[in-house]
């Protein structure tokens, strides 16, 4: 599974994905701070990679979030 199916299987617990493309804005799909943090919780426990919250915190579209997901893959 790459990782654009990885993050839209678990977006898709809070937000509709049917719309969903990279450039998707994440403020654009109604989730905040808090949301933006449990979802990248999960990540981390799904995919066995860690993030700080420097890096959660300069997120903003769904690109940057496969992107970083990918960087730490390596």
């Amino acid at each position: 599974m790459d990782t654009m199916e990885e993050v839209k299987k678990i977006l898709a617990k809070r937000v509709d994905i049917s719309d969903l493309t990279l450039d998707s804005s994440l403020t654009d799909l109604g989730l905040d701070s808090l949301d933006l943090v449990e979802i990248m919780l999960e990540i981390e426990e799904t995919l066995g990679i860690e993030f700080d919250n420097e890096e959660i915190a300069h997120l903003h579209s769904l690109k940057e979030v496969v992107d970083l997901i990918d960087a730490k893959k390596k």
